[in-house]
């Protein structure tokens, strides 16, 4: 009888939503960290979350997402489509919001208009938030742009329209890519270009980037890998390395370094193996970072 009434409460359930999506992690990390002392610290630690996503839809118009974590809610949004068509659809959300660029992002409760768009090769959804973030700000306005067109992929985020001030431009977050190897007709590889940029309109010359990043994303075969150029108050260059040659595992390996550089300290440096048996994920590597080596062994599982 009692598994009679579980059955019943997981049909009504999925009958009441259009999806219920349960996902989450753990992982337990062995760590051993080495000083220049020499001295070795050992240590053990834990993670773990589980997450509750419930989505529906009534007809073809309306539909929400509610997550829990824990025994509560952790966020909730919900939208009504106001107009459709083949080019163009319209709807609200109002909720748990987010909205983000590599550089700039912002979270919570607001109302927001949103626009998605489409010709062709051109896709483009823009959104406009209203939110009160209190304080002597009552109000204040975002707006996201996330423009795709043949190659060229760019999502420009404006935050804080009001609290900009009079005369003042809101700061900017730009993510943009390109794929250079359709560009140049490049087989048998990827490469693709990204730029992400934090921009203050309010200053001029090299000020105006307070955080930007540039770089290249590769893959060839077994090979995949990155090379950057960043600055976030320190010029530094990095790359990364990952290949499957000996699969099933996965080596990679990882490097960064700041432009001035004054010591061999300053060098960061990754290396890794990882691999999976049945439902666990393994992973045995080493990292040094400011005169430190950690090495871990690190078990962790997903769903």
């Amino acid at each position: 009888m009692r598994k009679l009434l579980v059955l019943l409460v997981a049909l009504v359930t999925v009958a009441a939503f259009g999806a219920v999506s349960i996902s989450g992690s753990a992982s337990a990390s062995l760590k051993l960290e080495f000083d220049p002392t020499p001295a070795a610290t050992p240590s053990i630690t834990t993670s773990g979350s589980v997450s509750l996503t419930v989505s529906g839809n009534i007809g073809e118009k309306t539909g929400f997402y509610v997550t829990f974590s824990g025994f509560g809610v952790s966020n909730a949004r919900m939208y009504e489509y106001i107009y459709t068509s083949d080019s163009l659809k319209i709807r609200y959300w109002l909720g748990h919001l987010t909205r983000s660029t590599n550089y700039l992002s912002v979270a919570g409760g607001a109302l927001a208009l949103d626009f998605d768009m489409k010709s062709g090769d051109l896709k483009d959804n823009l959104i406009v938030y209203l939110y009160f973030p209190g304080g002597t700000q009552f109000v204040d306005f975002d707006v996201l742009n996330d423009l795709t067109f043949g190659l060229v992929s760019l999502k420009l985020l404006a935050k804080g329209l009001l609290s900009a001030g009079a005369g003042k431009f809101p700061t900017l977050g730009l993510d943009g890519t390109l794929d250079i190897a359709e560009a140049l007709n490049i087989s048998g590889a990827t490469l693709r270009g990204f730029a992400y940029l934090e921009i203050d309109p309010n200053k001029s010359g090299l000020a105006m980037l307070p955080e930007y990043k540039f770089g290249v994303n590769w893959g060839v075969q077994k090979f995949t890998g990155s090379a950057w150029f960043e600055n976030t108050g320190t010029a530094t260059v990095g790359a990364t390395v990952e290949t499957t040659v000996l699969d099933p595992v996965k080596v990679g390996a990882s490097v960064s370094l700041p432009v001035n550089i004054t010591s061999f300290s300053d060098v960061e440096l990754g290396a890794y193996a990882s691999w999976k048996s049945d439902l666990l994920s393994h992973k045995i590597s080493i990292d040094v970072k400011s005169q430190k080596a950690t090495a871990a062994w690190t078990i962790s599982v997903s769903f």
